[in-house]
């Protein structure tokens, strides 16, 4: 699997954060294996930090966890529960229109 991020993301919220953000950002836009779904008006991305292991398996839980932080502290992404059982604590994550924004504005850097 090919990881990529954005160098300006990277510089703000660290290169762990930016690797995170581009793949959630990939799932989010139906570009993966990965379902998002519709709640509140924004395009949400279910999976826990353990499950993110699995997909970057050279990040620690630690790392991880650190970096969705990172991001969430920064307005890039926003985390909620919209889980049926309420004993399934798994977050969903969605970008703000901040993190869109910055989405965005770095996509055209690779298409060019």
């Amino acid at each position: 699997m090919v990881h990529y991020f954005h160098s300006d993301i990277a510089q703000k919220y660290g290169i762990n954060a930016a690797v995170l953000a581009a793949f959630i950002w990939e799932c989010i836009e139906g570009k993966s294996i990965r379902q998002p779904q519709l709640h509140e008006g924004k395009v949400w991305f279910r999976c826990s930090v353990q499950m993110l292991t699995g997909f970057f398996p050279y990040l620690s839980y630690d790392e991880i966890r650190y970096a969705l932080k990172r991001l969430i502290k920064g307005r890039v992404l926003i985390k909620g529960h919209f889980n049926e059982s309420r004993f399934d604590r798994t977050n969903w994550y969605a970008f703000t229109e901040f993190g869109q924004y910055l989405m965005t504005e770095s996509e055209g850097d690779y298409n060019e």
